[in-house]
């Protein structure tokens, strides 16, 4: 059922200066006593910190969490801001930093310096000893951190979302209670106000019956769902067609009735429930594409060849300098997060090398293929690109050669109902000139293979022969159909 939790009262107090109201104006606390702290302990709750830093808190925008040594700290604490040549000792660190220096060479720095960009002052947390607790949102002090020894507990979160930063005060707090841990109250005191945080009373949802019984199909009685409610840790203040439910502090997952819905599933197990095909005009079925597409990869290891699967990001090097080909115009991200994945591949040849680069290390041959998506541009869609189904595979070993992997893509084009093709000269650059061929059939273009060339056998770190080919699965399709 549901537990209640209890925030004792205590004098702990945290005054709060104006000045940071233009910069990251809120912050709440509370005190945690009885901490059998250990190894394990403090990897679990960084661990916890770091996860509601990239969720709840938005990588640290919306809120940020500071855990210190309550023993290191002398009370009140003020939270206020400083200029920038403002020196503290950063935790990992054995010399003073000045708050520019922090931004500027630490990890953390540079990592969340951005939110405070634009600022000319910066958010610290100041005991009333002058000893500097952190600067939020980047990173605490020496001073004040927890190791094993420590026995009592000080949580702050600062932030600009004053309903993230209590939602996240009361996962950590709570988390901590249940492991037998005694909380406290701590008063923030604004300019105009004074809070004393946390507040772990439950809050409570409406949730009517008939809802439930229609979503998931079962004629549940009220005290049946009640009980199930209550083995989800919830509480119910009223049983009848509404209940009232009494939703725990912590699960800040709840925003609609649904979700309780979806507990009171979770609590009745869905191995109960009886699957029942919906009353509708048409049934969903494997797309045809897909299921020729399982048949190729069946087809493919008939030949001894190794299916792998890689992503379909990939960057401008792998795609075209490292492979000696032109430039040609791709799909980008817009925002990408790192430089080795910023475009769409266009092709799957690059990426298969790429796995012969990675393996480099293991016994040969290395003969590989996949069937994946590539993203090439179209202005006649409204994204301006569209995705289409290739095969490629690699033969990389001592005699990889152009007889081989025109043997294998003949069989290939036999084995998938085309008789007709004809191989004619060309191809991408990546491939030696005189062993290389483009594939036709009735006139279109189908594929290309070839013997790759020494330039870029090296721009992989390969030492092995290699031979490749790429075809147009859909092209295929288009020609015959989807039977094999």
């Amino acid at each position: 059922g549901l537990r209640e939790y209890r925030a004792l009262e205590s004098r702990y107090t945290v005054n709060v200066d104006p000045s940071v109201k233009a910069v990251r104006p809120y912050v709440v606390g509370a005190v945690v006593k009885g901490v059998e702290m250990t190894d394990d302990l403090v990897r679990s709750l960084m661990q916890l910190q770091e996860k509601l830093h990239v969720t709840h808190c938005r990588r640290r925008r919306k809120a940020s969490i500071g855990i210190y040594d309550l023993e290191t700290i002398r009370f009140p604490v003020t939270y206020t801001t400083v200029a920038g040549d403002y020196r503290f000792r950063p935790l990992g660190h054995s010399e003073e930093m000045t708050v520019e220096e922090i931004l500027t060479k630490t990890a953390r720095g540079r990592e969340y310096g951005w939110i405070l960009e634009g600022h000319d002052v910066y958010p610290v947390l100041v005991d009333s000893e002058g000893t500097t607790l952190s600067m939020p949102p980047i990173i605490n002090s020496e001073e004040t951190k927890v190791t094993t020894e420590t026995e009592s507990l000080f949580i702050e979160v600062t932030g600009v979302d004053w309903k993230t930063m209590n939602e996240v005060l009361n996962i950590i707090v709570t988390s901590l209670a249940d492991r037998g841990c005694r909380v406290y109250q701590v008063e923030i005191r604004y300019p105009d106000r004074a809070v004393k945080t946390p507040d772990l009373r439950c809050w409570e949802m409406e949730l009517e019956l008939g809802y439930v019984r229609e979503l998931l199909g079962v004629d549940l009685g009220a005290d049946e769902v009640a009980e199930l409610l209550g083995r989800m840790g919830y509480g119910v203040a009223e049983v009848g067609e509404r209940l009232r439910v009494l939703v725990p502090c912590y699960r800040t997952d709840i925003m609609h009735p649904m979700d309780l819905v979806e507990d009171v599933a979770i609590a009745y197990g869905y191995d109960r429930f009886e699957p029942e095909i919906p009353n509708m005009a048409t049934i969903g079925e494997e797309d045809p594409l897909e299921r020729f597409s399982r048949n190729l990869r069946n087809l493919m290891v008939g030949y001894g060849l190794q299916e792998v699967m890689t992503f379909i990001l990939t960057n401008k090097r792998d795609l075209f300098e490292r492979m000696c080909v032109p430039e040609e115009p791709v799909a980008e991200t817009e925002n990408p997060k790192t430089e080795e994945y910023c475009v769409l591949r266009s092709w799957l040849l690059p990426s298969l090398m790429k796995v012969l680069e990675r393996n480099r290390h293991n016994p040969y041959p290395q003969n590989v293929f996949e069937v994946g998506d590539v993203v090439v541009l179209d202005d006649t869609t409204d994204t301006g690109a569209r995705t289409v189904k290739k095969l490629a595979f690699v033969l990389c070993h001592s005699k990889a050669c152009f007889s081989e992997v025109k043997a294998i893509t003949e069989s290939l084009l036999t084995n998938l109902g085309i008789r007709d093709a004809t191989f004619r000269p060309g191809g991408p650059e990546c491939f030696m000139d005189g062993r290389r061929s483009e594939v036709y059939v009735d006139n279109r273009l189908l594929g290309f293979l070839g013997e790759i060339r020494p330039e870029v056998l090296l721009n992989w770190g390969l030492e092995m022969p290699a031979a490749a080919a790429e075809l147009d699965v859909e092209t295929r399709v288009d020609l015959v159909g989807f039977g094999l």
